[in-house]
């Protein structure tokens, strides 16, 4: 297991590695810059993890005023992204590679690919944090987030971005088999005007995006659109395999998300075939609770409730 920590005080990020056997190793401090940041995610390939120094700031002593967040965004710098080794005993071997401003909140998937390091991730620019209202619904024009491929050339330092899809897309998932392998599909959420989930994307990383496009729809890399309905709004959906393995094909399996139909007041389960994107979903549950949105989950095995390894 591989995880993260970050600090207000110094050291600002902290990263350790836990072994099968519940050893946790010595931690690894990393310096980032020179004010504490909020970092929302990393990622891991085969052999490196990857941290992002991204220009949000805590503001001082996070006081919160008003009901703004306690955080503001410096669109003047770059984006910084550090590939470590994943057994790194320290910070030495850390490499840094700038690419324009953005701040990232959810990462899809990472993986090696030759000389570079691939990075696949919903990137938001000029996020305006300090104007969103802890009351109020989030506002998509002050964080619009899209779809990205970011490669970072651990021989030649150089690293470069691709947009793959227009807004707004986040909480990206794939097929967990693949993590840290190169993959093709992604699963996003589409979001509507106030950032509720209204539908899911599915994106298919060997097709190229379609051009010219102001929303999501079927064509170049998108390969399927679920649409909640009107009044209805869900999140993040997790991918079931029918098969955990690579062996089968990667999107045969299932996307399950929770939704809310605001016009009946009900919550539910949605089970949605991944490989075909059907209008029509393998199952609806009706739920006997609220479910909120932006919720997060893991679905498991039977087999993994019952204390198999996960």
């Amino acid at each position: 297991m591989f995880t993260f920590g970050y600090s207000q005080m110094v050291p600002y990020i902290t990263y350790r590695v836990i072994s099968k056997d519940g050893f946790m190793h010595d931690p690894v401090l990393i310096t980032l810059s020179d004010q504490p940041l909020m970092i929302h995610d990393f990622a891991i390939t085969r052999n490196y993890a990857i941290f992002m120094d991204l220009p949000l700031y805590f503001r001082p002593k996070m006081m919160i005023r008003g009901n703004n967040m306690p955080c503001t965004f410096d669109s003047t710098k770059n984006a910084r992204f550090g590939v470590l080794p994943r057994y790194a005993k320290n910070e030495q071997q850390i490499r840094w590679f700038e690419l324009p401003n953005c701040f990232i909140f959810h990462n899809a998937n990472a993986w090696e690919e030759g000389d570079e390091v691939v990075l696949i991730t919903c990137r938001a620019y000029n996020p305006h944090m300090e104007k969103v209202d802890r009351t109020m619904d989030w506002i998509l024009d002050l964080f619009t987030t899209e779809l990205y491929e970011m490669r970072l050339n651990m021989k030649t330092g150089l690293a470069s971005q691709k947009k793959l899809s227009v807004p707004a897309i986040e909480f990206p998932k794939i097929n967990e088999s693949y993590a840290c392998r190169k993959q093709r599909y992604v699963y996003g959420a589409i979001s509507d005007s106030t950032a509720r989930a209204k539908g899911i994307v599915k994106f298919d990383l060997q097709a190229e995006p379609e051009t010219g496009k102001n929303k999501i729809e079927v064509g170049g890399n998108v390969k399927g659109v679920f649409e909640f309905g009107a009044g209805t709004f869900g999140s993040e959906a997790i991918f079931v395999p029918k098969e955990p393995s690579i062996s089968s094909a990667e999107d045969d399996g299932y996307l399950i998300c929770f939704a809310h139909d605001e016009n009946s007041g009900k919550s539910m389960v949605i089970v949605i075939d991944a490989r075909t994107m059907s209008a029509d979903p393998v199952a609806v549950v009706d739920l006997p609770n609220r479910v909120p949105y932006g919720f997060h989950a893991l679905f498991v095995t039977e087999e993994q409730i019952k204390g198999q390894a996960f």
